[in-house]
């Protein structure tokens, strides 16, 4: 960032908005997880298999949020 006043800051260079991204990032990818692990868990508990969809439910929440971790970084820059 340079000292000359008339130039208007990058949206990019506000540090609470980087604060944000790694928020929403932690955030999103932690409740995608969780949700495929109840979820699995769940599934389980009514079929009586025990760590099959458990073990699938963990994969896809992860790679669920991955993917919507993707899409907010595409969206910050």
């Amino acid at each position: 960032m340079s000292n000359d006043p008339q130039k208007k800051p990058d949206k990019n260079e506000n540090p609470y908005r980087a604060i944000g991204l790694v928020s929403a990032i932690g955030t999103d990818l932690a409740l995608c997880v969780l949700g495929g692990v109840y979820l699995g868990k769940w599934i389980d508990g009514e079929f009586g298999t025990t760590p099959i969809f458990l073990m699938i439910g963990l994969l896809v929440g992860l790679g669920v949020g991955i993917y919507s971790m993707m899409l907010l970084i595409k969206k910050f820059m």
